[in-house]
């Protein structure tokens, strides 16, 4: 009896493994890729991924159960019966070796499926995040990061940040003259040089249509020296589309924290920063301190669209 015990003990230990490694399995990857669910997401589809995932855990939780009822039924059957212990103990490896092998193949097929999946749900929530013209993220995503940050801000536990808002000039202009899938490709250009000379930036978007927004770290003159230095890099080089060189520039406005009860005063005020930029000639910086908008340097001559 000592060894059928010792045996069902260790038949024990093999189930609860694998539980454990089911219940790992499926805990951390959940776990993982939790987020809220964004507004842009296919519900629906999220939905069906979700309940597939259900069905097959509950299958294998079902075969698990049904394992672990076959092992009762057998240490019962071994301790009723002392004299035929040895045969029995033999059955019961048998079956726990051909059970175990069965699992395993089902769970190898679950982590598969898991992978699957976990992907496909990484993907629409990428999608929901990205905007689809550019590659950056979008506003619902650049929203989501500033409300993050300037709720840890207001705690206590997070750091400050500027935001930058970037606006294409004459927008209109390009493509009325160029068309507008060269609006387009300028679209995309404009957002990889601003992705490439704000690089280590917390989050840069397409904020709509021309704008782009981006949150930086501090001081507010250093982003805005940095940001002008994107706003140069820009203007000297020509972007192309459809083989036509396109003279572009940009404005831009920042403006930092203060002492806000929400995050929408630093989103005016460097929303104002912006129009000054737009209001004094285009292709410039401005900054606002919290009391005006004030120019970054010596504006250049602005470019021409006439």
């Amino acid at each position: 009896m000592i060894t059928g015990n010792v045996v069902l003990f260790a038949a024990g230990l093999t189930l609860a493994a694998l539980l454990l490694a089911l219940g790992a399995a499926v805990g951390f990857r959940m776990a993982a890729k939790r987020r809220p669910l964004d507004g842009g997401i296919d519900r629906q589809r999220l939905l069906h991924l979700l309940q597939e995932l259900g069905t097959w855990t509950s299958e294998y939780s079902g075969n698990v159960s049904r394992y672990q009822d076959q092992l009762g039924a057998i240490s019962k059957s071994v301790s009723a019966d002392p004299k035929a212990s040895s045969p029995k103990v033999m059955e019961l490896l048998e079956q726990i070796m051909r059970s175990n092998q069965d699992l395993k193949k089902r769970l190898d097929a679950a982590e598969m499926q898991l992978d699957k999946q976990t992907r496909q749900i990484e993907s629409y929530l990428s999608e929901a995040r990205t905007d689809a013209l550019t590659g950056l993220a979008n506003r619902r995503a650049f929203d989501q990061q500033l409300e993050e940050m300037f709720a840890a801000y207001r705690k206590g536990g997070g750091r400050s940040f500027v935001i930058a808002l970037v606006d294409i000039d004459h927008f209109k202009r390009i493509n009325d003259q160029f068309g507008h899938q060269a609006g387009d490709e300028v679209l995309r250009q404009v957002a990889n040089a601003i992705a490439q000379q704000m690089e280590g930036s917390y989050l840069v978007a397409r904020f709509g249509g021309e704008e782009f927004a981006a949150i930086m770290p501090t001081p507010l003159r250093l982003a805005a020296e940095r940001a002008d230095k994107m706003r140069k890099a820009i203007a000297e080089e020509a972007l192309h589309a459809d083989g036509e060189a396109i003279a572009v520039s940009v404005s831009v406005g920042l403006s930092e924290l203060r002492d806000d009860p929400t995050s929408g005063p630093p989103i005016r005020r460097a929303d104002e920063a912006l129009y000054a930029a737009k209001n004094m000639g285009r292709n410039r910086v401005y900054y606002h301190d919290g009391k005006a908008p004030t120019l970054l340097g010596a504006p250049e001559i602005a470019v021409s669209r006439d």
